[in-house]
């Protein structure tokens, strides 16, 4: 009869595993709360607290996806961040076909931008007037928010799957999840999360690190917001 082994590794994997489950329901429950975004508006009175609400959102996002899985690797795995995808050390450089993915995803993200059912949700952030201060806040929160979120499922989760599991089934795990992670969206966000997350994966399995998914993700989010914000009928962008 075979006995079962206890590696550290599967510790590693596990803990990932259960960070990743807790840690985007933990932001996602957190970050719908009104009750902080209308604390701060008594401070902020100039900002709609909806807008307070978007940013607190992504803040939460640093917090519970970035940061708290930073001190897990650090202090529960005795490990680096490089180790776990945030290094700048590519072990291969990205391969050309996915330098083609950004033209696509402007492309794709432009062909729904002016439909009604995307300007029912877009700009995430529903202000009527934007300036440049305002897009400018949203787009850095935007990027350090994908930063956070790509680092919990490319990193803390991929690197931890690596550890026990064949990159088939490590890219499996991590997409199943990923997907999960988009069924508040709708269906269709569920649908495409598949594609995205088997490419992303790729391209950080290839690379050893998580910025070819940073950049991809970070282009299709302020694609998407500049474009809809565009394309919207009652939103306008000042000086």
């Amino acid at each position: 009869m075979e006995v079962l082994v206890w590696n550290p590794e599967d510790g590693v994997l596990l803990t990932g595993l259960l960070w990743t489950i807790i840690g985007f329901a933990s932001y996602y429950f957190i970050s719908m709360l009104e009750g902080p975004a209308l604390r701060l508006s008594q401070n902020f009175s100039s900002t709609p607290t909806q807008t307070i609400q978007v940013i607190l959102q992504r803040t939460f996002g640093l917090l519970f996806l970035g940061i708290i899985p930073a001190g897990i690797i650090v202090f529960g795995f005795n490990a680096t961040l490089s180790e776990f995808g945030l290094n700048f050390r590519f072990s291969e450089p990205p391969p050309l076909w996915s330098y083609g993915l950004l033209p696509l995803i402007v492309l794709m993200t432009y062909s729904v931008s002016s439909t009604p059912s995307n300007l029912e949700h877009y700009p995430q952030i529903r202000s009527g007037v934007w300036t440049s201060h305002l897009l400018w806040i949203s787009g850095a929160s935007w990027v350090v928010f994908l930063i956070a979120y790509e680092f919990l499922f490319r990193g803390l989760l991929f690197f931890s799957s690596l550890s026990v599991l064949h990159p088939v089934p490590a890219i499996g795990l991590n997409v199943v999840l990923y997907a999960f992670a988009h069924f508040y969206k709708g269906p269709l966000e569920v649908i495409g999360a598949v594609p995205l997350g088997i490419i992303l994966c790729y391209l950080t399995l290839i690379t050893g690190n998580i910025w070819s998914a940073v950049v991809i993700h970070s282009v299709m989010a302020l694609s998407h917001e500049w474009l809809s914000l565009r394309a919207h009928p009652h939103m306008k962008l000042t000086r």
